[in-house]
């Protein structure tokens, strides 16, 4: 009787344990959790400014050049170089318009700016430099005097190469520019970089610097507001930096491709701010005059370490808009002391950064100088494969099929979607006329995704077993328009298991991943080396249920340097071994997330696709460039359309940007979620958002399907509130945000909607 009353004691505080750790996790979720939404600004900046159509008269011509100390170096039919030797900076006429690209702002000297300012903008390259022994960080340009800088040039193909010693700081290396028919070649060879202490007679002890980074041509192509400018930057969808006479005192700084973790720390974001959308394509673009002049720069090689800056007017109190790359050979990190010290000490990279550092200027002129002949340019250039087969658009429907959360004894599994259901939910969008399906399946295995197991093939009993899973393949394969994606994350764990290889950052720091959960934090990056075979171990299962298609987390838009063993992997060489993996994987349409341009050629679909820029103040526009440079070979999906705030005007956006449906599903009601992983999506019922599936597909498939396949060979506002997007198939789509009616020529287009019209019509 006594051990009968300890037993039930026992299960008493254990209920009580579990109820309260119950408790705990939801209210933990509930006040640490980013709130999971995306929105579309009303605001003119998220549109766009009407086309200025002026022309830039105040041009300079061949003697202007001499006078300023140029001589010609190289020329093809459609460029030609100049260089002044004093100051080694460059200028380059495009031959089409006679346009004259120099390599600094023309009129600096009448702004009456400091010398320092000065030597900045008429530099061809400035350094900033660490002092070794203390980590403070300084910026020399080489026309400063101080600077000590002795400059030789060698003659090379179609160009120099200057070899720059800068002997003040003993920081030497090389600079070689060349053209080639219409583009500009510029490349510092890492193997020139070399650091030497630097002493004087009157010093008792060498000074030794590091080199931190390297501003090359910073003011190449700059002008202000008196012209009809602007500049291009690939911040999230794409934006434009008009030049105006508004004042700024904040720049556009960004890494390309976002922050490399694993030097640098995580920015912090707070639950109430919107998260910031990364740089994805390592381009920037400068346009002078309407249909006049403008290039696009674009970096080739050295892209792991390189800043994009964009100034504007009156920033650092210069009344000059310039765009530039920067180069930063070496990164600082933290280390933190071991044991209960709270310490931390700064560490710089032992050596520069182990590549070469190359960039290329595409000029472009006429009516290719535009935003639009800038994607267009950087299409040809990425050389990208065509749409095939493809005949209308795709609703992308993310579908979670299982998960746990915590119960009495452990875990309990929650059903959110089986096989039979998912079945149901194809069949019941068919016969309300949605036959075009992409099913992209989340947790659709033992285990679910958060499981022990979460790329393993293997059918969920809870799911209905192997059964109901063919039973569902057969299904699918039957309809001609539907396909199913199996979800997967090689990259991140959400657990560390043993004997799974996890990487660490450069510092030897645990390396956590980022990842989306209401129960988990942080999860842990495997090793890149593998990635795809965690993947192709399945090979066989997935041909023998016909599977083709791939949705993939994290691969696409995580880039950064590690630590595994003894050996450093630096973020390009991480990249290259992504796109090793992403090669062996061919055989399948992959679809990524918000991917960087690194893996365009290697997928069928990109998901979460921007559909404006972050809109910082300086934005004068929201450009769908990334859409302009995919569209007709990637399908483009947007963000989940389930947390949009306003979904009216997001089909509207859709239809310029060329973007297809995406909703985030379950079969159960959206309560199920709590207290899973899963507790951050809060609404997502298959029947509460059916209807919205079918008129959103509708809507927009009633427009985009005349352009299926095809390239957007341009886009412009017609007015702030009126866009036209022009199709390789000569389709014109047009686009009313305002709540006005619009003629244009004898069209009509009614308030807040879209209309397109053909070739002949």
């Amino acid at each position: 009787m006594r051990k009968f009353k300890v037993l039930i004691v026992m299960l008493i505080i254990s209920m009580m344990i579990g109820l309260v750790t119950v408790y705990s996790i939801g209210q933990k979720r509930t006040s640490t959790f980013e709130v999971y939404t995306s929105s579309f600004e009303g605001n003119s900046r998220s549109l766009g400014v009407v086309e200025d159509t002026r022309q830039v008269y105040e041009n300079y011509d061949e003697q202007d050049l001499i006078d300023r100390n140029f001589e010609l170096i190289s020329s093809t039919e459609e460029i030609s170089m100049y260089l002044n030797r004093q100051i080694f900076n460059i200028a380059i006429v495009d031959h089409s318009t006679n346009y004259v690209w120099y390599g600094y702002y023309p009129e600096y000297k009448n702004k009456g700016y400091t010398n320092s300012v000065n030597q900045l903008i008429e530099s061809g390259v400035t350094v900033a430099y660490y002092d070794a022994s203390t980590l403070n960080e300084a910026r020399m340009s080489i026309s400063n005097p101080d600077s000590g800088t002795v400059i030789t040039y060698e003659n090379i193909s179609n160009g120099i190469r200057a070899n720059l010693d800068i002997v003040r700081i003993g920081i030497s290396f090389a600079v070689e520019v060349s053209i080639s028919a219409d583009q500009l070649n510029v490349k510092i060879p890492h193997d020139s970089i070399v650091e030497v202490p630097y002493q004087t007679a009157a010093m008792r002890f060498p000074r030794e610097y590091k080199l931190h980074s390297v501003y090359v041509f910073p003011y190449f192509g700059s002008q202000n507001y008196e012209i009809n400018g602007y500049a291009f930057v690939p911040d999230g969808s794409g934006a434009l930096i008009r030049y105006t006479d508004t004042p700024y005192n904040s720049a556009y700084i960004r890494r390309i491709y976002g922050r490399d973790l694993g030097f640098q720390s995580a920015v912090t974001t707070l639950a109430h701010l919107k998260t910031e959308a990364p740089i994805t394509l390592p381009i920037f673009g400068i346009n002078h005059g309407y249909q006049q002049s403008a290039f696009i720069a674009e970096v080739k090689s050295g892209y792991g370490a390189v800043e994009l800056h964009s100034y504007p007017y009156r920033y650092n109190n210069v009344d000059i808009n310039t765009t530039f790359f920067v180069y930063r050979t070496r990164d600082r990190s933290i280390i933190r002391l071991s044991g209960g010290d709270t310490s931390t000490i700064p560490l710089i990279n032992k050596d520069p950064y182990p590549f070469d550092f190359e960039m290329l200027y595409s000029f472009l002129s006429q009516e290719q100088a535009s935003y639009s002949g800038m994607a267009n340019r950087y299409r040809e250039n990425l050389n990208l494969d065509y749409i095939e087969e493809n005949q209308s658009i795709s609703v992308h429907l993310e579908v979670i099929g299982i998960d746990d959360k915590p119960s009495l004894l452990g875990k309990s599994n929650v059903k959110l979607t089986t096989y039979s259901e998912l079945a149901y939910i194809v069949e019941d969008l068919g016969m309300l006329g949605q036959n075009d399906l992409l099913i992209s399946y989340r947790s659709w295995n033992q285990g679910g995704f958060f499981g022990s197991k979460p790329n393993k093939f293997n059918p969920s009993s809870q799911l209905g077993g192997k059964k109901q899973f063919n039973h569902l393949m057969s299904v699918l394969n039957s309809k001609e328009d539907v396909e199913l994606s199996l979800y997967h994350d090689p990259l991140v764990a959400p657990s560390q298991k043993a004997f799974q290889t996890v990487l660490r950052r450069t510092t030897l720091d645990m390396f956590y991943a980022p990842i989306d959960s209401s129960r988990i934090e942080r999860g842990y990056y495997r090793s890149i080396e593998g990635l795809s075979n965690r993947l192709l171990t399945n090979e066989k299962k997935y041909q023998s249920h016909l599977i083709t298609n791939l949705s993939i987390e994290s691969v696409g838009h995580l880039q950064f340097s590690y630590q595994l063993g003894r050996k450093t992997t630096y973020r390009e060489q991480m990249i290259d071994e992504i796109m090793a993996e992403l090669e062996k994987l061919t055989d399948y349409q992959i679809g990524l997330y918000q991917p960087a341009d690194y893996t365009f050629n290697y997928i069928s679909r990109y998901y979460d696709m921007f559909h404006q820029s972050n809109l910082y103040s300086f934005m004068t526009d929201s450009i769908p460039f990334v859409s302009m440079v995919l569209s007709g070979h990637v399908e483009l999906y947007t963000s989940h359309l389930n947390y949009v705030n306003d979904l009216e005007m997001m089909k509207l956006r859709m239809i310029e940007y060329g973007l297809s449906p995406s909703f985030m599903i379950t079969y159960e009601e959206s309560y199920k979620l709590r207290y899973t992983n899963y507790e951050y999506l809060y609404t997502t019922q298959y029947e509460l958002w059916k209807d919205k599936i079918i008129d959103t597909s509708h809507y927009v498939g009633s427009i985009l399907n005349h352009v299926v396949g095809e390239n957007i060979i341009n886009h412009r506002f017609i007015d702030e509130k009126v866009v036209e997007i022009t199709y390789s198939n000569g389709v014109t789509i047009y686009v009313n945000y305002s709540d006005q009616i619009v003629l244009i020529n004898d069209l009509t287009i009614e308030p807040l909607s879209a209309t397109y019209t053909e070739v002949g019509s």
